[in-house]
């Protein structure tokens, strides 16, 4: 479509008289005409225009040309759009077109008479009268379809969809519910040639990224994926389809893929320029998070060593504002901030003073550490190297005080960067004195166990000693940082190689000890602690006597029945169902997300679902083993002669005040009712007590508002439970 030729050497009357007579020509050439009204609208003559096409609107009544109508109607939002009279125009210019009953009830269900915008009215009529057999469409509810015929007599349209062949429709309802899809659209191309879809999968996925994008517009990369996978990608190879995406636009000009997984990825209809008016708009960016992700896009999109000093005072005045802004909340964002702002020699004068100090707080221990560990991979070294260009001694000799609260990738990241100080012999002697402590963090033993070279130069723990406090790691219950720790350590120990050289290397009173510790341990897993034994064995058969006496041994006391109530046992088996049936499945789908990424070296995402995973995975071994020793029991009928389960026990503390408490099972707690579990502390003070012997408490126990305070207390009676206890132990609530 364009213009008449010779049209901008015609003076204003001969142009006139052009449009005059073409009005009479048949047929009507409508794409120069109506190119020449838009002409006139952008030339700031848009009275000229709208005379214009009311002339060409009478033409077109008089030829009742509907479809012409309808791209006139629709060229003329261009510019007037804004106008409050042109949808009532509009709407009067289509109805003296469409004349038989089926046209009009297309113009009666485009919504004009109701408070829908024009431009939406007319969409709605521009998709009705696309709606020919043939045509593909796609409804939210049913999905992709194709028209099979137009009932005019029915004012009906019947559509094959995917779910749902022979699916009527009524003129209104289509008009609301149906988008056309164009030729160029993904599921056009789907129908029309899934061969040529499928080999575009395979040899240029990039491309079908911008398929879906100019199909669908803008979207995040959560919802591609969900419209890929439903009919277009095998959801099998997504990983293998995403990795090959993202190689194919990562030098694309007019594709913006965000960092945030969250925010849309975006179709550009021309390469972004880097200009003035981009460093304007920089300028007045408030988003302290959008500050950095736009300059980290003009780090990867330009050749930043050629900026001017303008642009680089921007840089430094808006990075120096994002890294205050985001100090407390977002410390991460701040530090990521300033090193952008090294990169770029964008750290003059005061923008430059404010990122030292917001840098320079960050030295304290309380802020070093969950700085440090919320960084991604990427920006960890970065840091440190900043740090210790502004701070040189003064950051290492932080660094060194901090050890041992560091997890096992900082750990990794810091000591070589201390070595390559020289400063290795401060960090021996910090671990040493980390390990003349009497706890030590899971974290510094794993490394350590990683790290045996190390050991061997500074000597900061003997190879013996770190195999007892591993022991004590595995003994102990962890989280976070430490659980991840634990993890790794359980890899060294699952090693025969590893643990052939850390216990050849200690002496036969050392390896005696290990395995006497390692038989004794409680709260290690029996399956794991007996895989470390049998490794230890392999090696040095010499130590079967240690393990053999252990299992000889009888215990002191007879073993107590472990006893809970069927109320706190389906409490517990209700965690427990609800940690396999929808935290692991989740946890599962948000690993799988965050493997669709890319480099795990470098992907947070990851390595917060895979520590999670682990916790979820301890805590549902943690339940099962509970589940499988302890008992359910109704606790009726047991004897109340002595304080023992199921009793209840008033107790006179030092105020001659009584006061009750009720023995129950194991997993039983309810402080305002005063019950306590039978593996608490009160209660073993209390068993085979009867009443008028005295026990000493250390401490108050809360009853509710009620106390019992610390001291001698006598016990005065011992009943069975009382009726209020019973209707607890028998309701799923109180």
């Amino acid at each position: 479509m364009g213009l008449p030729v010779g049209w901008d050497s015609m003076d204003a009357g001969a142009q006139e008289g052009w449009f005059l007579g073409v009005l009479e020509a048949d047929p009507l050439p409508f794409d120069e005409l109506v190119s020449v009204l838009v002409s006139l609208a952008e030339g700031n003559h848009k009275t000229q225009a709208n005379d214009w096409a009311e002339m060409l609107e009478e033409t077109l009544v008089q030829r009742r040309d509907r479809d012409s109508m309808t791209a006139l109607m629709t060229a003329e939002l261009k510019w007037r759009a804004a106008d409050a009279a042109f949808k009532s125009l509009c709407h009067k210019a289509l109805k003296s077109v469409f004349r038989n009953r089926s046209d009009k009830e297309i113009v009666a269900s485009a919504g004009f008479d109701k408070s829908d915008d024009v431009a939406i009215c007319l969409g709605r009529v521009n998709l009705l009268l696309g709606l020919q057999p043939g045509a593909l469409v796609l409804d939210n509810t049913w999905g992709f379809g194709v028209v099979k015929k137009v009932e005019d007599f029915y004012m009906k349209i019947v559509i094959d969809f995917e779910g749902k062949p022979q699916h009527s429709m009524t003129f209104g309802y289509a008009a609301e519910a149906l988008t056309l899809l164009s030729e160029d659209h993904v599921l056009t191309l789907r129908h029309r040639d899934p061969e040529e879809l499928a080999r575009r999968i395979k040899d240029d996925p990039a491309e079908i990224v911008r398929m879906i994008l100019r199909s669908y517009g803008d979207m995040p990369a959560p919802q591609l994926r969900e419209i890929l996978e439903d009919g277009i990608v095998d959801p099998v190879k997504w990983k293998t389809f995403w990795d090959g995406a993202r190689r194919g636009l990562k030098n694309d000009d007019l594709v913006e893929i965000p960092a945030k997984r969250t925010e849309n990825i975006r179709l550009l209809a021309s390469a972004k320029q880097y200009d003035a008016a981009w460093f304007d708009t920089l300028r007045t960016e408030r988003d302290c998070e959008t500050i950095l992700e736009l300059v980290n896009e003009l780090e990867g999109a330009t050749d930043t060593t050629a900026l001017d000093e303008p642009s680089r005072s921007v840089l430094a005045d808006r990075l120096a504002f994002a890294a205050l802004g985001t100090e407390l909340r977002a410390p991460q964002v701040a530090a990521a901030a300033c090193t952008a702002a090294d990169r770029l020699g964008a750290t003059d004068g005061d923008p430059g003073e404010k990122m030292r100090m917001v840098l320079g707080r960050f030295l304290e221990r309380g802020r070093f550490i969950p700085m440090v560990d919320a960084l991604p991979a990427r920006e960890l070294k970065p840091v440190i190297a900043l740090l210790h260009k502004l701070f040189d001694d003064e950051f290492a000799t932080r660094l060194v005080e901090l050890l041992d609260g560091l997890s096992i990738r900082l750990l990794d990241e810091v000591v070589p960067h201390l070595i390559e100080q020289a400063r290795e012999a401060s960090v021996g002697a910090r671990f040493r004195e980390i390990f003349d402590a009497d706890s030590v963090a899971a974290t510094t033993v794993c490394w350590l166990c990683r790290n045996l070279d190390f050991v061997d130069r500074n000597q900061p723990v003997s190879r013996e000693d770190l195999l007892f406090r591993s022991v004590r790691v595995f003994d102990s219950s962890c989280s976070a940082h430490a659980l991840r720790a634990q993890n790794l350590l359980r890899g060294l120990f699952e090693q025969q190689a590893w643990m052939d050289s850390i216990l050849g290397s200690i002496t036969e009173l050392g390896r005696e000890g290990f395995t006497r510790r390692v038989n004794a341990a409680s709260n290690w897993d029996p399956t794991e602690s007996r895989g470390v034994l049998a490794r230890v064995l392999k090696t040095f058969p010499e130590l079967k006597r240690i393990t053999e006496a252990a299992s000889d041994d009888e215990p002191d006391e007879p073993i107590r029945a472990r006893l809970t109530s069927w109320r706190s046992f389906r409490e517990r088996q209700a965690v427990l169902k609800k940690l396999v049936e929808v935290d692991i499945p989740e946890n599962s789908k948000e690993i799988g997300v965050a493997i669709s990424y890319g480099d795990l070296r470098e992907n947070f995402e990851y390595q917060s679902a895979k520590d999670r995973q682990g916790i979820l995975m301890q805590r549902k071994g943690e339940l099962e083993a509970d589940l499988s020793t302890v008992k359910a029991a109704d606790l009726k009928n047991v004897p109340a002669d002595v304080a023992g389960m199921a009793t209840c026990i008033w107790i006179a503390g030092g105020d001659g005040e009584e006061q009750r408490l009720c023995i129950l099972g194991e997993w039983d707690r309810d402080e305002d009712l005063g019950i306590v579990g039978s593996g608490s502390g009160v209660a073993e003070k209390l068993l085979g007590k009867k009443p008028g012997d005295t026990i000493q408490l250390s401490e108050t126990i809360e009853i509710g508002s009620r106390r019992i305070p610390a001291g001698e207390c006598r016990i005065v009676r011992v009943t069975p439970i009382d009726d209020d206890i019973r209707e607890w132990m028998e309701s799923g609530t109180r």
